[in-house]
């Protein structure tokens, strides 16, 4: 059984705080990193080590960058299945308005079509993140392995898993606040972007241990 959330979370920004902190240079590197394009692909190689138990030490870039850049393909990938089933019964769909069906049908067509969508959006959604802790932890094809996913969001129990979406999520936006200060708000939000990365990904690796 996984740590309470409460625990979590206090051990997780623990995490951060030790390690960025305790290595100011290498908090300037992320920052560096995570703001220029491309580039940043290294940053989010570095980000995926605390998957892995290691630390988030800018090193071996190479692998970092690949690393990085394989993080955005499963993302795309992940986002590609229910888009093209959108695109494909939104098309049948605006094809069957077109025949000049009943009004009520393909409305009421049209919204079945957008729920399914929205359903399967949140879904892929819900398992991209125990997708990309498997890849850190295995491999490319890992992310894609679903009855091992769904597994380990089973283990460390979906109610636990969607209340830590939500909790980090008004957490992380709270902070994201920060960014409508005038003038410096932007400033520290680049500054503390790669500390909310770590601290995040702690706590996933701590769920999902």
């Amino acid at each position: 059984m996984s740590i309470g959330i409460g625990e979590n979370l206090s051990g997780s920004f623990g995490y951060a705080k030790d390690k960025l902190f305790g290595s100011i240079g290498n908090w300037i590197l992320l920052i560096i990193l995570t703001i220029i394009p491309i580039v940043n692909f290294i940053a989010m190689g570095t980000y995926l080590k605390v998957y892995r138990g290691e630390d988030p030490k800018v090193e071996n870039i190479g692998k970092s960058f690949v690393d990085g850049l394989l993080i955005l393909i499963i993302v795309f990938l992940y986002m590609l299945i229910p888009t093209i089933v959108l695109l494909i019964l939104g098309g049948g769909a605006i094809f069957a308005a077109g025949l000049g069906g009943p009004q009520a049908l393909m409305a009421g067509l049209g919204i079945g079509v957008l729920i399914l969508c929205i359903i399967l959006y949140i879904l892929f959604g819900l398992i991209m993140t125990p997708a990309i802790v498997s890849f850190a932890r295995g491999g490319f094809g890992d992310a894609f392995k679903f009855g091992q996913l769904f597994a380990m969001i089973g283990k460390a129990g979906w109610l636990k898993y969607i209340l830590s979406i939500i909790i980090l999520g008004i957490i992380f936006g709270i902070i994201g606040l920060l960014g409508a200060i005038p003038f410096v708000g932007w400033i520290i939000m680049i500054i503390i972007y790669p500390f909310l990365i770590v601290w995040g990904s702690k706590f996933w690796a701590n769920l999902f241990e």
